[in-house]
């Protein structure tokens, strides 16, 4: 017969030995899930985070050869300027002091430039300006013969065949003597090609950024064509093909693969690897041994399973405390990720250890700070209206919806909640557009929010139409809107009085209205009413004229 304490030993060590086998089991699973979604998390943020800073060079550089194209085309009053020298010479003049401004305005330029169809003028009519020593010099073109077809990566004729803007392939500029990506754009007078516009990035500054990325002990980046092709890797010569006819790449070259990271095998190595497609038809390809993203998952899971080795030989509280320090780092691990994907970036790790576990804790905080950097910069371009820096008016229902929870809890709770709106319009918009020009009318709107603005700063301000902007007042402007009223409008009689620019004299119509809890259901009846107010008040500036809007 078996004693009580056999028995006993015997269920114990029973239930060590179950739960080890499953906490080890679940701490595998969760370590190389973890693992293989971190590593794939690290390669495409990586590859992210650098293709906006390379796409934000190469659109710069894009944006400011559409706009000097426009003053190319638009100052050219006809094609017989070609064959007048003087007129000739003015239109050239008046084109470089353009082109170097914004030459000096694109940070990514390493020089621009505007070459007209050699078929239209007797010599190389041409504009070039190149920065030596950070500092733009002039400079001209060398000559070239007549359009040909076959001209397949010269910044010219490529632009010229396709008709539209277009980059090059990374060359070498005999012009300026330097390795460089070229951007050019066809410009077009009343349908007749006559010009190509352009500029130059040098591939050096290119190339510094991919060699700045570097990511495990050897990853890194390089720079490939549409077919993965090498146009830049630090060691490898450009034109070499990078990959072998692996499944997973004949898949890509198909367009039907579809994840986080893609495998390859150069040279008889295994990589993984994930790419972003630039704007100018190039490929960031950011890439990693496959050996050292399998040694951390292998070194976890060998010190996991030494783990549940060790817990089996000890006794029951010893165990219990060593599955608990084992599993807990792992438990928030997940629960970080679950975080992370609500939209909880602020991650904080209370059992923090100093090993692998621990590694890869500060991995998701860095990871987790990257990314909220990230989705804040893009939600700013969500939320905030460009042309004045106020908020949009999708930014203005999210606070009505915010606004309208908050009146439900005041009201469950029986709680007081205060606020107020003040709704505004600006007077005079057409008329100043109609006789000043938008870019008048564009300044009254600017100069109307920033005395809203900086008069109501405690509260958000909405642009939610184009001349009407809202504020939805709390706190100390709520308490104080009566005076804060009263210093809006003797800020616009002063403007009015001691301003000499029209878009300076502002009249702003404004209209209040305060929550009340007996009678308000919802945000809307309060807006409406201050819109009803503003309303009376612009008739009244208005001199009482009917159908104002």
């Amino acid at each position: 017969m078996k004693s009580i304490k056999t028995k006993i030993f015997t269920i114990v060590l029973t239930g060590i030995i179950a739960s080890s086998v499953i906490i080890g089991s679940f701490g595998v699973f969760w370590s190389s899930t973890a693992i293989r979604n971190e590593s794939s998390q690290v390669l495409d943020l990586m590859a992210q985070v650098q293709t906006d800073g390379l796409n934000s060079m190469f659109s710069e550089v894009e944006q400011s050869s559409i706009v000097l194209s426009h003053y190319v085309s638009e100052n050219l009053d006809d094609f017989s300027i070609f064959q007048n020298e003087d007129r000739f010479s003015r239109y050239i003049g008046k084109l470089e002091d353009i082109a170097f401004y914004l030459a000096n305005c694109t940070k990514a330029a390493l020089s621009v430039y505007v070459r007209f169809a050699p078929e239209l003028t007797d010599e190389v009519a041409s504009i070039l300006w190149i920065r030596r020593h950070g500092v733009f010099e002039q400079d001209s073109l060398c000559d070239f013969p007549i359009y040909e077809s076959d001209f397949d990566n010269s910044w010219y004729y490529r632009a010229r065949k396709y008709g539209i803007g277009v980059w090059t392939k990374p060359y070498y500029n005999e012009d300026i003597k330097e390795y460089v990506v070229s951007y050019g754009i066809p410009v077009y007078k009343n349908g007749k090609f006559f010009a190509v516009v352009g500029m130059d990035i040098d591939f050096d500054s290119i190339a510094s950024v991919v060699n700045s990325i570097s990511v495990y002990k050897t990853g890194y980046a390089f720079l490939t064509d549409e077919a993965f092709v090498v146009t830049y890797h630090r060691s490898i010569p450009s034109g070499t093909r990078i990959v072998e006819e692996t499944s997973d790449f004949k898949q890509l070259n198909l367009g039907l693969a579809n994840a986080d990271f893609y495998e390859y095998i150069f040279k008889e190595k295994k990589f993984r690897m994930t790419y972003k497609n630039l704007v100018n038809g190039m490929r960031l390809v950011v890439s990693v041994p496959t050996s050292e993203i399998d040694s951390e998952r292998t070194r976890l899971i060998f010190m996991t399973l030494a783990a549940v080795f060790l817990i089996v030989l000890v006794l029951s509280l010893i165990t219990l405390w060593v599955s608990r320090r084992l599993t807990q780092p792992l438990k928030e691990l997940a629960n970080s990720t679950s975080h992370i994907i609500a939209g909880n970036y602020d991650v904080k790790f209370t059992h923090k250890t100093n090993d692998e576990i621990g590694d890869l804790m500060d991995t998701f905080i860095f990871m987790a700070k990257s990314l909220k950097i990230q989705f804040e910069y893009i939600n700013s371009l969500v939320y905030y209206d460009s042309m004045t820096g106020a908020k949009n008016k999708r930014a203005f229902i999210d606070e009505r919806n915010e606004i309208n929870r908050k009146i439900l809890s005041a009201k469950d709770n029986g709680e007081n909640f205060e606020f107020g709106v003040i709704v505004f319009d600006v007077n005079n918009l057409k008329f100043m557009n109609d006789n000043f020009g938008h870019k008048e009318g564009d300044a009254l709107i600017k100069n109307a929010c920033t005395l809203i603005t900086q008069i109501f700063s405690e509260s958000p301000v909405f642009r939610i139409g184009g001349d009407e902007f809202v504020s939805v007042i709390t706190g100390k402007d709520f308490e104080n809107r009566t005076e804060l009223l009263t210093k809006f409008r003797s800020e616009m009689d002063y403007m009015k009085a001691n301003r000499s620019n029209p878009s300076e004299q502002l009249s702003i119509a404004s209209g209040i209205a305060v929550y009340d809890a007996q009678k308000d259901a919802e945000f809307q009846t309060v807006f409406e009413r201050a819109d009803e107010e503003m309303y009376k008040t612009k008739v009244a500036m208005k001199g009482g004229a009917e159908n104002i809007r």
